[in-house]
């Protein structure tokens, strides 16, 4: 999402108007004590995400470990 409008070094505030602010406390609509394959599937359905899309990033992007 930064990446769409960041194509320099310079980074402004406007640069991360695509990204979303996560709510990392007790109040947020995301359960972090679930496993992040879970908390995966809650972004997915939170932000709507196509299963075209879901496939893409499962493919494409490496866990952390």
């Amino acid at each position: 999402m930064l990446g769409v409008l960041k194509i320099t070094q310079d980074n402004p505030a406007s640069k991360w108007k695509y990204v979303p602010l996560q709510d990392f406390t007790s109040n947020s609509d995301v359960d972090w004590s679930n496993t992040i394959s879970e908390i995966d599937q809650q972004f997915y359905k939170k932000y709507g995400l196509l299963e075209q899309e879901i496939l893409f990033i499962e493919e494409k992007v490496k866990p952390m470990e």
